[in-house]
């Protein structure tokens, strides 16, 4: 669900190999396995004990690039198109929605629209 960048672990002789991974920073780790969750969650989850293993954290020196990504500002989308047609079938809008619950009598998940700009 998330990448996660991280480097192999030296290999003993005796252990596998699989699954095991160095990160350096501790917090982002966590932050990672719980799906980018914030510092004061984390904090939250420690100490109240609900996850096992989990280590006590310090406020984390830099920024997840992410989340910042994620949280950035973006413009509206207008409401009022700067073109309309001025024909029928000029200008065709689709879209489609699903997969939906329940499935029709047919079994179909999925509904697909066309709608013509100019005749609505």
């Amino acid at each position: 669900m998330f990448s996660m960048l991280a480097t192999m672990m030296p290999k003993t002789s005796s252990a596998s190999s699989c699954f095991q991974t160095v990160l350096k920073d501790e917090y982002h780790l966590w932050h990672c396995r719980f799906g980018h969750l914030n510092y004061n969650g984390l904090k939250t989850l420690f100490n109240k004990n609900m996850v096992i293993g989990l280590p006590s954290l310090k406020m984390p020196g830099k920024l997840c690039i992410e989340c910042l990504t994620s949280k950035q500002h973006r413009n509206s989308i207008s409401k009022k198109s700067s073109w309309r047609a001025s024909n029928k079938l000029q200008l065709i809008h689709a879209d489609i929605c699903g997969p939906i619950k329940p499935e029709s009598n047919n079994k179909k998940r999925y509904i697909l629209s066309f709608i013509d700009d100019f005749t609505r």
